[in-house]
Formats: C-alpha cells, sequence, structure tokens
C-alpha cells in the first residue's frame, strides 16, 4: 500500500500524459503554418535583397554605357554563378535542380526598359506539386517598388502580407495597392 502511494505522488497517470500529448500536438498545429509563412518570408526577404543589388548593378551599368546589361556577364556585381538570363539561388545556379529558392530572371525589355523577377522553385520547376507558396516577385530597372503576384491561395495570403494588404490578391504592390505597381516609363 505504501508503495502504490508513493508512486501515485511522484507520478503521472496515462491519461494526464496523453492530455498533455494532446495539448501539445494542438499548440504545435496551431503554429506550425505561421512557421513556415515566416519561413517563406525570410526567403521572399532573400529575394528582395537579391533583386535590389540586380537594380543597382542595372542603374549603374545604365549610366556607363545608356542601355542595361541583357545577360548577367554585362553586370559589374553579380551572384557567383549567374551566367545568362537565369540565376538559381538554391542548387545548380543553371538549373536549380536539388534546390528550394528562386529563379531570378532578367527581363531585357530593349535598352531602356527591363526588369528582375524572381519565380519561387523547388527542384528548378516553378510548378512543383510539393511548393506550398507559389507567386512571382517583378522589379522594374527603373523603379523601387516590387509587384508579388500570388499563383495560388497561400501565395496570394503571402503576397498581401508582403504589400501590407488585408486580404488576398493574385498582384499587389508593395506600396500598399492592390494591383501592379506602376509603369515608371508611363507618364
Amino acid at each position: 500500500m505504501k508503495n502504490a502511494n508513493i508512486s501515485r505522488l511522484g507520478g503521472f497517470t496515462l491519461i494526464e500524459l496523453l492530455v498533455v500529448v494532446l495539448i501539445i500536438g494542438i499548440l504545435a498545429a496551431m503554429a506550425m503554418p505561421q512557421y513556415f509563412k515566416a519561413v517563406e518570408r525570410s526567403r521572399m526577404t532573400e529575394a528582395v535583397t537579391l533583386m535590389d543589388s540586380v537594380v543597382k548593378a542595372q542603374r549603374r551599368k545604365f549610366m556607363q554605357t545608356n542601355r542595361y546589361a541583357e545577360f548577367f556577364e554585362g553586370l559589374d556585381v553579380s551572384p557567383k554563378g549567374a551566367t545568362g538570363i537565369d540565376y538559381h539561388t538554391k542548387g545548380d545556379p543553371r538549373t536549380g535542380r536539388g534546390g528550394n529558392g528562386f529563379r531570378i530572371n532578367l527581363d531585357w525589355s530593349g535598352f531602356t526598359f527591363g526588369a528582375v523577377s524572381a519565380f519561387r522553385e523547388f527542384n528548378g520547376r516553378r510548378n512543383d506539386a510539393s511548393l506550398q507558396y507559389k507567386y512571382i516577385l517583378r522589379r522594374e530597372y527603373q523603379s523601387d517598388n516590387v509587384t508579388c503576384h500570388g499563383m495560388n491561395q497561400a501565395g496570394q495570403e503571402l503576397c498581401a502580407d508582403f504589400c501590407g494588404i488585408d486580404t488576398p490578391a493574385s498582384y499587389c504592390c508593395n506600396d500598399g495597392t492592390r494591383d501592379s505597381c506602376p509603369d515608371p516609363t508611363d507618364n
């Protein structure tokens, strides 16, 4: 009898342990989506920073030659391994295989127009089924604003968060509007 009382005072019943495990599971299930969203926001910040570097390099190129560079090789500063018009931030820099990052694309529309885009990819594929957040970031060389294009519900919610608007949107601008950023060449 003494041993039964001592063990009851010093331990937990199976039901108590199951309740604690259940509570921890519920809390984890509620926290995981926010964790994944925070991780994706940090990836998005990395892409925006890289795009900013490309835009600044393109502006310097334009000041030197009166035209934008068509390829990464034409920039004074470019990511390691960047060639042609595409660069993958994770995995193989040319194909993106083995990575979970962005394809940074130089969109050269002519000597005086262009933009840099960041396509969210997994293993070199933009529409991979395992990719939870599908979106594209785009910044014109002559603009300081970034357009976010959400391609699925989670991507639209992330874009809304990025742009500072309340409801998910297919397109939004980081200046807080629910549309693509204005084209700086339109007057």
